[in-house]
């Protein structure tokens, strides 16, 4: 009886043509989301391999002239050493920050304390659920509206018309009625985000990626049951489709727009961070009343690194230049800090509080599966400020005591080399987004099942 049912509810549904425009409107969606992320992977891809390619015929050159003669540090210094964020293991699933924090960065010895080289750009939810239109896009904010479109009335236009008694004269229990009806009626929506994730990963995913992929595939497939088990709650107390559907429409407003909004005002609100202007303003003053004691603060300096001073001569500009970056840096580092930990903090609430809407903890999830999310992007800026203090450390006693790079030095240089984070630290956090999402679904589920009982439906003959 319940698969005569089940395949009674998908052939009625392919009879109704407003179905089939949901269901190719959505098809549209998906594939211009994978189009749209694969260009923007493209694009970034493209510029990584052009600066790797940049690097490495740098150092093939510089090896040659080496193996023949010594080179001023400066030079070397002034070219810059290159950082690149290796490719995303799943680009086309989520842009994430990947267009708002640059995937590479050239650290330069001369520009080491410059303000700009911190970033501002945080993951909170109005960049989460807002930007540019990717697959990650379509499926948290699309997804949701055209499975509501189809599963919005799954029993409230009977109990309006009166039919209800009717539908289940059959004998059939009304949980196992809607429940059936709710997957025929969600099955192709489910089916065709699905299919549009496992294309993401298998056009633009990277060797390894399987269990990335299986993640996001149970990721989208939770966030689907989740609304299809709200039109399941609503549609056991709703009293007719058109209250159905005004309470589902409210509730993905509440859900995906208002909860997100109101959380981001709330982060910002108890971890404000420094404004750029501020920084900037630190980095100017603080570079100002540097140079006017540049003198000072060399000699100064070299009172305290004897061993840096250059023999017999007397320093250059360079070396006047890398004291006063110093005490620049210096001055800054604060704000530096105070920026970089209320950013961390920001996100780390909205971790915490992102089941107040499915729609947040689904993307959080999808970003951090793709490789572009917040945390993946943080690492990648604290590994350049790592790389920032090994380029200082490397060429500024060098440039003090005037000494050549010879080829001894050649492998001691430094270089970049990304490490990921590693894979049961990401794998928690999307495994306990999965696992908030089923739980809502369950809990909504349960309550459902509770108020479909015949009993409660007023079913039962007195």
């Amino acid at each position: 009886m319940t698969s005569h049912l089940f395949r009674l509810e998908l052939r009625l549904l392919a009879r109704e043509r407003a179905a089939w425009v949901l269901l190719g409107l959505f098809a549209l969606a998906l594939a211009y989301g994978i189009s749209n992320g694969s260009r923007l992977a493209q694009r970034q891809s493209e510029v990584a391999t052009a600066i790797a390619q940049d690097s490495e015929q740098f150092q093939t050159q510089l090896r040659n002239h080496l193996a023949q003669q010594s080179v001023d540090p400066k030079a070397i210094a002034g070219r810059g050493t290159a950082a690149v964020l290796p490719p995303a293991p799943l680009p086309l699933l989520a842009a994430g920050q990947s267009d708002l924090s640059p995937g590479h960065e050239t650290v330069v010895l001369w520009k080491l304390a410059a303000p700009a080289d911190t970033r501002s750009e945080l993951e909170n939810p109005s960049h989460l659920l807002a930007g540019r239109f990717d697959l990650a896009f379509v499926l948290v904010w699309l997804y949701p509206l055209f499975l509501l479109a189809l599963v919005y009335d799954l029993m409230a236009g009977d109990r309006e018309a009166g039919t209800l008694r009717l539908a289940l004269a059959q004998g059939i229990a009304p949980w196992r009625w809607m429940a059936r009806r709710a997957l025929a009626r969600a099955l192709p929506m489910l089916t065709l985000a699905a299919f549009a994730t496992l294309a993401a990963g298998f056009f633009g995913g990277s060797d390894g990626t399987g269990t990335r992929l299986a993640l996001a595939l149970a990721v989208v497939l939770a966030y689907g049951l989740f609304w299809v088990s709200l039109a399941l709650a609503v549609n056991a107390v709703a009293r007719s489709a058109a209250s159905a559907a005004t309470a589902l429409g409210a509730a993905w407003v509440l859900l995906v727009l208002v909860a997100p909004t109101l959380l981001n005002v709330t982060v910002e609100t108890l971890y404000p961070t420094p404004s750029r202007p501020e920084l900037v303003a630190a980095g100017r003053k603080a570079s100002g009343e540097a140079e006017k004691r540049g003198g000072e603060l060399l000699n100064t300096f070299y009172r305290d690194h004897p061993e840096l001073a250059p023999p017999g001569q007397q320093a250059d500009f360079a070396a006047q230049h890398l004291t006063v970056q110093s005490e620049v840096g210096r001055a800054i580092e604060p704000v530096r800090q105070k920026f970089d930990a209320q950013l961390a903090r920001q996100q780390t609430a909205v971790g915490r509080w992102r089941f107040l809407s499915p729609a947040i903890a689904a993307h959080e999830a999808l970003t951090d599966l793709a490789g572009t999310g917040y945390w993946r992007h943080r690492a990648f800026r604290e590994q350049v400020g790592g790389l920032r203090q090994a380029v200082s450390d490397f060429f500024t006693p060098r440039i003090h005591k005037r000494e050549s790079i010879t080829m001894a030095d050649f492998d001691k240089l430094p270089r970049f080399e990304f490490r990921e984070e590693p894979a049961g630290v990401w794998m928690g956090r999307v495994v306990t987004s999965l696992t908030g999402m089923l739980a809502l679904a369950g809990a909504l589920g349960a309550w459902a099942w509770r108020n479909l009982r015949p009993a409660r439906l007023g079913l039962l003959s007195t």
